[in-house]
Formats: C-alpha cells, structure tokens, sequence
C-alpha cells in the first residue's frame, strides 16, 4: 500500500503519484489497502509509538472507522503480542460508556499485523483545545473533567486502568450538544488491565513533543509496581492542573528531570503561576497530585465530588451514575495568636480573623494535614480526620526561642515524609533511589550556607548572658592597634607578591580539578553566562551551468533543461535545534511544538530543526542576517540542485551516479544529527543533501518549461522541497535523488521538514 506525502490519501501499490493533488506517494504497509476484504483504508489519521491510525470505510455497510494498525515489525520482536494483544482487546471491547471510544471489531491481517476496529470521532483533542484556549475557567474545567472521569470510572468498575491518559488521547467531538456527550476517551484498546495477562514491557507510553506522556506519568510508574487507578486520577490531576493554569505542573528538559519532579518535588502553587482560584479548588487538584497512592484521591467519584464542592456547582449534568458522591463539612479553627496563616495538606487557605477564627467549607472527608504559622512563634501541626459533622479545632502556637525568631522561614509548601513506613513501598523506593543517583541534585549555595551560618554565630552570640572582661579597656585598646599593625604589615607583603606595586605579575590559577581553564563566575552573581553562539559554517559554491531535472524521471522533473546559477555559500548542514534555539532566545520568536522551554530536550541540540514553517525559515534567515551582518537567504531550487549535482558533473547524487548505502539516511523513523553520514557529502564537502529532512526552498510550486504538466490553484501558497526526509524510499520510482522535488503549503510545519541557508558571494 502507498500513501500520499501530502494528503495521506492510500491507494495501491502501483499508484506513484497522488491523483488529488500531484505529489509523489511512499511504500507504508504490505499488501492492499483492503483489511479482511471488508476495511478500505482512505487516508491516515495519525501515528503513535506503536501503531498508525487510519479512516476506513466499512466495503458493505458503508460505515465509517477508525483502525488502529500494529506495526509489524513490533509484532516480530514478541510472537506472544498477538495473543496478548487480542485479550486486551476483547477488554476493551467491554467497555460500554458514551464517554469511551467503542472497539467493534478486531483483526490480523496477512497473519501479522494485529489491528482494532473503532469508533471514528470527528473533532478537536484536549490537546488542541489547551493549545488554542490556554487555561480555562474553574466551570468549565468541571465539566469537561467530569465527562472524563465518567468514562474513567467505567473502565475501573471492570478492572481497567487507562495508564495513558493525556490530553492527546482526550477528543471533543463536533456534532454534539453537550460536553457530556462530546468527549470520548481515546486508546482504551492499549491499557493495561488489573486481571488476566499484560502486554507487558510492549506497551512503552511515548512522547511526540511537549504533550508527551511523562509530564503526566504518576510516581509508581516510574517503577515496575503494578498500576491503579490512583495512577490514573493523578493523570486526570495533572491534566487538571493543566486546564485551571494552562500548564502542566512538572516540566523539564529530559526525560530524567521530568522523573525527578514526579517523584520529588510538589507542584507549583496557583498563585506562583498567577492564577487565582479559591483555596478549595487548589486542595482539590493537589489531592489527586500526592506522592504516594494512599494518600491521593481514592476514585475518579471522590475526585469529581471534591471539585463540585470547591466550585460550589449547583447542578452536576452528566454526573457518574451508581457512585456516593463524599460528604464534606465545614471546618472551624481558633488560632492563639490571631492573624495566623493556615495550611491545609501543605496549602495555604486563608488567615485567621483578629479574633482568631477562620471559617472553611468544603474540606472533604478523610484524613488531612493541619498546619497554622505565625511569625515569632512555632508552627502547630496535627492530623486531623474530617466526616459529615462540623469540626472545629482550636490551634495554640508556643512562642519561638530566640534562635528560631532569626531562622530563615519555612516555605508555605513543604515536601511531606511518607506517613507510610519506607519498606512498605519497596519498588517505589528503589526508584526513588536509582534517580537520586542518576540525577544530579541542586548544588546548595556556598554563599548562603555561610550567610546562615553566621546568623546562627550571631544569634548563640546574642543569647549568652553578659560576662565582665578579665582585661581592662586600655590593655585591650593597646592588644587591639598591636593587631591592626600586624595585619597591615601581613597584607603589604602579600599585595607585593601578588604584583600590586611595581611590575604585575602573572598569577597563575589551576582551574584543573573542576575541569574549568577559565576563571568560574562569580558566586550569586545574578547573570547567566551568555548563550554560546551557534554561527553556522558555510562552504563557498563555485558557480556554473548544469543540467537541472531529468527526462527519465517523474512528471514535475522533466523535462532536463540548462540552468545557470553564481557563486553561493551554502550552510555545510541543515540548521540544528541548537541554532534555532538561539534565535528563539535572541528573538522571542514562537518556539516548536517539541521544544521544552524554548529549549531541544537533551540529546537533541544536533538534530536538524523540523517543524518549522516556510514562514519560520524566512523569520530564522531575517534574523541570521540581522546577526551577522550578512544577507541569508533559502536556497532556489536552482541553488540546492546545482549543490546536490555537483555542479556541471550532473550526478544524480552527491556522492556520485549511483546509489551507496550508508551515504544517506532513508527509510527511516527518525532523523539523526547532521553530518552523520560524511560519505554523503558533495565535493565542496555540504551533509545530508539527501535524505535525514526535507529542506524548504525559496521556489514557489512549480512545473518546468515544457514539462505539459498544469499546477492545479491551491487556496495557500505552496513551496518546493527538496532532498527526501528520513521516511523517504532509496529505490523504486519514489527514490530521493537530486532531481525529486515536492510542493507544500508555506504553513506546513512537519517532524520531516526542515531548511538550510545560503548567501551569494
């Protein structure tokens, strides 16, 4: 089967060029676009980890589909996954709720390659909602959470956790009235199930980009503990936390540092993210968010109870059916001394009134954290137990030693100790071990250990009781001059050697041992290092005439005709992550979707940049050229051609006239960092011309003179690229050579796309 590099259309093995659009189409699967002789596979919807998703068209109901192809080779790394994956699949299919995408049918095509047959959801994710929106309001989030949870909850009734749940995996359909019958839970033919046999190391949760499943992994599936659906609803904490603050709580630049927050570290308060939402809603979402599973929200019924209580809904529309909602009461608490700041579970709720008392309602059943602070005094703590009837405690605060008065004060949210003992949670801890390891930990500030250290000198100083001297103010006054002549001698004879009168000398500092030949910042500083250029190398063109395009080749190659082209200098390889980043940082401009605070996850810094619009590479050359004090530009098709051929030698490939493996990345899933392939290069010594990514031109869609070809009109302007990607063919009619060229929009931004520079000479 092959599908269409624009459209995604499938059609058949002997179809070369896409009949809607005019551009090439690329070998995906083996065999027709025919399932069982009853699924036609249309286009494709989206690729994960494990799987490519199509539309398919049911051949005698006439019924739309959306199918779910395991990728063969998976199957073949484990020959019991067809089994496995079959069990799971009846497991889903028992599923029967409005909010969960429907699994009617499942299948093996050609004995290989397992595929499930769902529901077809035509809509928006989550994930693009969050996107376009942002944060969204306390109601709304209510209501979208709880039509997720409906789902939810009839997937744990039967055993079933997700252990994917993600905003990806959330769709809003668009034909429906409600946000109840909208949302449709995505992958449940993918989870993991309490009873029966796993899929095991198999289903492994992926990131594509910022959305990826780590930012919301609960702290035991970092482990191998078996998960419940306490890892679920923190899952649904997280993306809670998303919508009321419209960032997930837990970000970081690898994989790794994600794993430590998870583990270690609480979430950011709402205020420090400038959201305002009363104390209750924060408790709410942050008893989904606790460490430890016994200590977090117990069922997706108590977690939607606790946000309608913190809300204060009235009407509770699409509410999970069969499930006690938990009862909560109010909670008094009388502080001695007044003015105080309350704490509950870590957070803080408000301050006692001038007659002591603060007022809280909607504190739910269960056991909880009490923590009320005054400066000047110690902090009281209790664990309290709320139920259906009024509480009320009564919180009387001792009166601080001297030392605590000038201790530096406690933060308003702490990390809590386990209540549980440690070797009740074996796996957990050795996790949490391992990434203590592995993950180097902040490094505590000489500067202010030693600040803290003398205030603690200071104060045992000031709490001594006063002593009489044994010796007179005179005899001290004479030992006290006598000391400052000495120091000053000491001083004058090492300023001399140090060079400070006469000729300077050099000193000389050995920086070795922490692997540093230049002299370390200044502690407490206050200002970065700065960004360590990424200026790109260039190699100078030597200009000429050639041959461009090919009679033998596809339609929008020919017809092979003389071009003439001056001197350039082009960029050796294609713009790396690293060197858009700087542009990001230097300009403020819009950062890729996979980036991570404006930053390529490590590891990645020298893979080529993709997703980056034609827009993108103009901004990105605009701003080069601003830099250097130089005019960058996007190569014509003319330059990147002549470049690629060698010039007047005509090749077909940089390296030559005939193909040579190793020379180009191909028929692969991912790119590599550039210049991986030194046999590759052209004869001025340019990577990757062929194959890794695609690189934009600055060509508008175009046929050549004489081609008989017509364009046909497109809404947006479309642009040539040119080189092949990682996913491109090295044989066959679809093969990357130096003449394939196709169009896209100038929007596109695509994980196979990206661009280099030139500048005339």
């Amino acid at each position: 089967m092959k599908e269409c590099q624009h459209c995604k259309k499938c059609y058949t093995d002997d179809v070369s060029v896409c009949p809607t659009d005019g551009m090439p189409t690329f070998h995906t699967i083996s065999g027709e676009p025919v399932l069982e002789g009853k699924y036609h596979l249309e286009r494709r919807l989206g690729q994960g980890g494990m799987g490519v998703v199509y539309c398919a068209r049911h051949a005698y109901l006439k019924t739309q589909h959306a199918i779910k192809v395991i990728l063969p080779d998976l199957v073949g790394n484990d020959p019991q996954l067809v089994t496995r994956f079959r069990q799971e699949a009846l497991a889903a299919a028992a599923i029967r709720h409005h909010n969960v995408v429907s699994t009617t049918d499942y299948g093996v095509a050609m004995g290989t390659m397992p595929f499930l047959v769902m529901e077809y959801v035509e809509g928006e994710s989550l994930h693009d909602l969050l996107t376009r929106e942002g944060k969204l309001p306390p109601e709304r989030s209510l209501e979208l959470i709880t039509a997720i949870c409906s789902g939810i909850g009839a997937a744990h009734h039967q055993g079933i956790v997700h252990r994917d749940l993600k905003p990806l995996n959330i769709m809003i359909c668009k034909d429906k009235q409600s946000i109840g019958e909208a949302v449709k839970i995505l992958d449940f033919g993918l989870a993991k199930i309490k009873s029966g046999e796993l899929l095991g190391s198999f289903i492994q949760a992926q990131t594509t980009g910022l959305m990826g499943s780590p930012y919301y992994m609960a702290p035991e599936q970092w482990s191998d503990e078996e998960p419940d659906a306490r890892s679920d609803i923190y899952s649904l904490g997280v993306m809670l936390f998303q919508m009321l603050t419209g960032d997930v709580p837990f970000k970081g630049s690898s994989i790794p540092a994600i794993m430590k927050k998870h583990l270690y570290d609480n979430p950011p308060s709402f205020a420090e993210l400038g959201v305002n939402v009363t104390p209750q809603i924060e408790l709410a979402v942050r008893h989904t968010l606790e460490k430890e599973p016994e200590k977090r929200t117990a069922s997706v019924e108590q977690m939607i109870g606790e946000l309608r209580s913190a809300i204060g809904a009235t009407s509770f529309n699409g509410a999970i059916t069969g499930a006690a909602l938990p009862i909560s009461a109010p909670l008094s608490i009388l502080t001695n001394p007044p003015k105080a700041k309350v704490f509950v579970d870590n957070v803080a709720v408000g301050q006692s009134k001038p007659d002591g008392l603060l007022f809280l309602e909607g504190i739910q059943s269960g056991n909880h954290h009490l923590r009320v602070s005054h400066d000047g005094f110690q902090d009281w703590e209790d664990e309290i137990f709320c139920d259906e009837k009024p509480r009320q405690v009564v919180a009387e605060l001792r009166a601080a030693a001297p030392q605590d008065r000038n201790a530096i004060p406690r933060p308003a949210v702490n990390i809590a100790a386990p209540s549980a003992p440690l070797n009740s949670q074996p796996r957990r801890e050795e996790t949490r071990n391992l990434a203590a390891t592995q993950i180097a930990q902040p490094v505590v500030d000489s500067a202010a250990r030693q600040n803290r250290q003398d205030n603690a000198r200071a104060v045992s100083v000031e709490s001594q009781p006063v002593k009489k001297s044994f010796f007179s103010p005179f005899i001290l006054a004479v030992i006290g001059i006598s000391g400052l002549l000495l120091l000053a001698s000491i001083g004058a004879v090492g300023a001399y050697l140090l060079g400070a009168f006469g000729e300077k000398k050099p000193v000389a500092i050995d920086n070795t041992s922490t692997g540093n030949v230049n002299n370390p910042p200044p502690a407490n500083s206050g200002t970065p290092p700065p960004m360590p250029s990424t200026k790109a190398e260039m190699v100078k063109i030597t200009g000429g005439t050639f041959k461009m395009g090919r009679s033998d080749g596809k339609d929008n190659e020919k017809p092979e005709h003389e071009q003439t082209v001056k001197d350039f200098w082009m960029d050796k390889t294609e713009v790396t992550n690293a060197e858009y980043a700087e542009f990001i940082s230097a300009s403020g401009y819009k950062t890729p979707v996979h980036f991570i605070r404006d930053k390529p996850a490590a590891g990645e810094e020298n893979l080529p940049v993709t997703r980056v619009s034609h827009k993108d590479a103009l901004a990105f050359a605009d701003w080069r050229s601003k830099r250097d004090k130089v005019n960058y530009r996007l190569p014509s098709e003319a330059d990147w051609e002549y470049a690629a051929r060698n010039g007047a030698k005509n090749n077909l490939y940089p390296w030559g006239d005939t193909w040579q493996n190793g020379n180009a990345l191909l028929g692969q899933r991912k790119p590599q960092p550039v210049a991986s392939l030194p046999n590759g290069k052209n004869s001025w010594g340019v990577f990757d011309l062929i194959g890794n990514v695609w690189e934009w031109t600055s060509s508008p869609a175009n046929l050549y003179p004489g081609s008989g070809g017509e364009i046909k009109p497109t809404k947006e302007t479309h642009y040539m690229l040119r080189g092949g990607g990682f996913t491109s063919e090295a044989n066959g009619a679809d093969a990357a050579t130096s003449t394939l060229r196709v169009a896209f929009p100038e929007s596109t931004e695509d994980d196979r796309i990206g661009f280099r520079l030139v500048r005339s000479d």
